[in-house]
C-alpha cells in the first residue's frame, strides 16, 4: 500500500477558488472534484431514505434532547449543515452494507440502523458537551497545558487549502511522542483524558468546517511522522512548546478542562490512539478523504501495522504513506486520482511545497488563535 515508487501524474490545471459563501450554504468548493461513491447522497439529493432519515429525526430523536440541541451548531436546527450530517450517518451505513444505491424507494432497516447510530451520537454529544469546542477561547482553554495539562495537541486545520478550498490538517507526532526531544520536560507528558479532549476538539472544528464547505467535502489529513524538527524548534528555544504559552502546566496537579468519559483517565500507549480512532470513525462518519503519513521510519511502519486494523476496511483504504520525493504523487496530484490537490506554492516547505514555513510547533499556535476567532458561540 503506498510504498511503491511513485508515480509521475500530471497536476491539476484548476486553479485555487476562493472560499465564498453560496445561496445553499456551500463555502465556494468544487464539488466536481470530490464526486461521491455511486451509493452516496447528499443533503439535496432526491432520496427516498434520506427524506425518511430526516423525519425520524426530527420527529422521533431530536425532541429527546430539546432543549439542550438546540444550541449544537451540528445537530441544533433544520439548516444544511445538520441535513449533511445526516447524509454522511446514511452513507456510513450504506457503504457498511455494500454501498446500497439511492432509491426512490426507502430501505426500512436501512434508515432504523442509521437513526440508531444518530441517537447514539446525539447521546455522545450530550455527554461530552461537544457545545461547548463551539464556545469563543475553549481553543486556548483545551489547548494550552496551564488549563488542560497533557494535551499534547501535534495537530490542526490551518491556512493550508486543497485547489478547490477544502481544509487540509497537518499534523507533527513527534511533537507529542519524542520524550528524548531538546527541551522536553514531565510537563509535555500526554495524559489521556485531557488529551483526547482536546483532540476531539480540533476533528470537531474540522467536521464543521467540511460541513460548511459542501454535502460531499471531505478533508484530508497530512501528518509528518519523520524525526522531530530540532532546527526550526531551536528558533524558540528561548519561549519552549507552543501548548506552554500561557505557563507550563503542572505535573502534580495537572488542570483540565471536563468533561471527560469515565474510560478515558485509565488508558495508555496505543490504547489511546485506538479510542481517538474509534471515536473519530463512530461520531464523525464519511468525513475523511486521505490521511497521508509522511516520512515513515520503520518504527513508525511496524507500529502502522498495527492500529490500521483497529479501522473498518473503507477506512484502511484510505490511509496512504509518502516517502520524501513522492510529493508529486500524492500532495499534489488531482483529487480524482486520489491525491489532496494542493498547489505546491501554498504548501509548507516542509512537505515538499513552496509556501511558508511550519515554524517547528508555531502553525499549531496559529491554528489555536484561528479556532478562536471563528468560534460561533
Amino acid at each position: 500500500m503506498a510504498e511503491d515508487e511513485p508515480q509521475v501524474l500530471k497536476s491539476s490545471a484548476k486553479s485555487h477558488k476562493p472560499v465564498v459563501a453560496t445561496a445553499n450554504g456551500d463555502m465556494g468548493v468544487d464539488t466536481a472534484v470530490l464526486g461521491p461513491p455511486s451509493g452516496d447522497v447528499d443533503d439535496s439529493d432526491d432520496d427516498a431514505d434520506l427524506a425518511e432519515l430526516k423525519r425520524v429525526w426530527r420527529r422521533d430523536i431530536r425532541p429527546r434532547f430539546e432543549p439542550e440541541i438546540r444550541s449544537d451548531p451540528i445537530l441544533g436546527s433544520d439548516g444544511f449543515i445538520s441535513d449533511r450530517f445526516l447524509a454522511r450517518f446514511l452513507n456510513a451505513e450504506r457503504n457498511a452494507a455494500g454501498g446500497r444505491r439511492r432509491s426512490q424507494k426507502s430501505d426500512t432497516e436501512l434508515v432504523a440502523r442509521t437513526a440508531q447510530r444518530l441517537e447514539e451520537t446525539a447521546r455522545f454529544r450530550k455527554e461530552y458537551a461537544c457545545t461547548d469546542f463551539h464556545k469563543r477561547g475553549m481553543a486556548r482553554r483545551l489547548i494550552m497545558h496551564a488549563s488542560n495539562a497533557g494535551a499534547c495537541v501535534y495537530f490542526g486545520v490551518t491556512d493550508l487549502r486543497t485547489r478547490a478550498g477544502i481544509p487540509v490538517m497537518i499534523g507533527r507526532v513527534t511533537l507529542m511522542t519524542d520524550d528524548s526531544a531538546p527541551g522536553w520536560k514531565p510537563s509535555d507528558r500526554m495524559l489521556p483524558a485531557q488529551h483526547l479532549r482536546a483532540a476531539l476538539f480540533v476533528v470537531e472544528r474540522a467536521a464543521h468546517m467540511l460541513l460548511s464547505c459542501g454535502a460531499r467535502a471531505k478533508g484530508s489529513y497530512i501528518l509528518d511522522v519523520g524525526s522531530y524538527p530540532t532546527e526550526e524548534m531551536a528558533r524558540h528555544k528561548g519561549t519552549g512548546r507552543y501548548w506552554d504559552a500561557d505557563g507550563a502546566g503542572s505535573v502534580e496537579q495537572p488542570a483540565a478542562v471536563l468533561p471527560h468519559l469515565a474510560q478515558h483517565p485509565t488508558l495508555s500507549g496505543l490504547g489511546v490512539l485506538k479510542e481517538a480512532l474509534r471515536l473519530m470513525e463512530r461520531q464523525y462518519p464519511e468525513t475523511l478523504h486521505r490521511v497521508y503519513f509522511y516520512r515513515p521510519g520503520l518504527a513508525f511502519r511496524l507500529v502502522f501495522n498495527v492500529f490500521r486494523l483497529w479501522v473498518p476496511t473503507t477506512t484502511r483504504e484510505r490511509f496512504v504513506l509518502v516517502r520524501p520525493g513522492q510529493e508529486h504523487a500524492h500532495f499534489f496530484a488531482p483529487a480524482s486520482a486520489g491525491g489532496c490537490d494542493l498547489e505546491r506554492e501554498s504548501t509548507p516547505r516542509e512537505l515538499g511545497g513552496y509556501g511558508p514555513s511550519l515554524d517547528g510547533d508555531r502553525f499549531l499556535l496559529k491554528a489555536c488563535e484561528r479556532y478562536d476567532a471563528e468560534a460561533t458561540l
